[in-house]
């Protein structure tokens, strides 16, 4: 797991907000524009926009702050992610699009149960700003190749920007989630928007089993969706559909502090093959409650040894 020294953090922190409000003052664009400004003239090393001398003198104090300090992947990522958060703020925009940096973290643990590869390919196809896969290939010790779709314009581009910053080559594809096909993916892993059942039936088990297909056989998915999740399958069609291609392995309901704003929500962990086997059921407590947490762990650890 990558350290954060909050010093390195905060002064990352401060250059991106710092170019962003002399950017802000001269150009007066929208936050998110700030930022895309703001992070390809640290790509470039330089100011790469035409702007008076004065201001890229400014601009040029700011990056030379931290043209010499050697971050580590999670102090660029952490502070990319409170200026982005910062940006849904400015802008009046809900932050949904974000997930938690615990639930990223879980994530990995899980995909280093679910496959020993030492290289393997993620998929996120609702990616929203990028933070759940970007924290997944930060804490996991494999060489990845990572895949991210979103139908949003400024999403792709934040998980771009994010993505350019750490180092970290990603696919990136701006469409319709239900539009995207790939294949042989060892993950895919999402964290699902809130869905309406309608005429149209219920987006959530359409995206599952249509992401099925991306998978190897033997792959993982590994997906948080909202906790009255299989409420919606009154007649048992996607549960017989899914079953055709996938098993069950574990849900994972999780803590209700987590999600302030939205319906409390559960991971959803499927593999991608036929099997006998009984799933396993955890309750996650506060991430805070180091105990407790703990025992979750033992728990999923011991289902994981009896089913190897």
């Amino acid at each position: 797991m990558q350290d954060v020294k909050l010093d390195n953090l905060e002064l990352f922190y401060d250059c991106l907000d710092e170019s962003n409000n002399i950017l802000y003052e001269e150009l007066h664009r929208p936050y998110f524009e700030l930022i895309e400004m703001t992070v390809n003239n640290i790509l470039a090393g330089e100011v790469t926009i035409d702007l008076d001398d004065e201001v890229v003198a400014k601009l040029d104090k700011v990056y030379e702050k931290i043209a010499d300090v050697d971050f580590s992947v999670e102090d660029v990522r952490k502070a990319m992610q409170s200026i982005i958060l910062r940006g849904f703020k400015e802008m009046g925009i809900p932050n949904g699009n974000t997930t938690p940096d615990t639930l990223g973290i879980f994530i990995t643990y899980l995909i280093t149960k679910l496959n020993t590869n030492k290289e393997i390919s993620i998929a996120d196809p609702l990616c929203g700003t990028g933070n759940l896969l970007i924290t997944i290939a930060n804490h996991l010790d494999k060489e990845v190749n990572l895949i991210a779709c979103d139908n949003d314009l400024w999403m792709t581009k934040l998980t771009k920007l994010q993505s350019d910053l750490v180092g970290i080559d990603t696919e990136i594809y701006l469409q319709d989630t239900m539009s995207l096909y790939l294949s042989n993916v060892d993950v895919v892993t999402f964290d699902m928007p809130h869905c309406e059942n309608n005429d149209n039936g219920y987006f959530p088990y359409q995206a599952i089993l249509h992401y099925a297909d991306y998978l190897k056989d033997n792959g993982a998915m590994i997906g948080i969706v909202e906790n009255d999740f299989f409420d919606y399958d009154k007649n048992q069609e996607f549960k017989k559909d899914l079953l055709k291609k996938m098993t069950i392995i574990g849900i994972v309901e999780l803590p209700d502090n987590i999600f302030k704003s939205s319906k409390p929500k559960i991971i959803l962990v499927l593999k991608k093959s036929v099997e006998d086997k009984k799933c396993f059921m955890v309750k996650l407590p506060s991430f805070t409650d180091v105990k407790e947490f703990n025992e979750s762990l033992i728990d999923i650890e011991a289902w994981f040894e009896k089913n190897k």
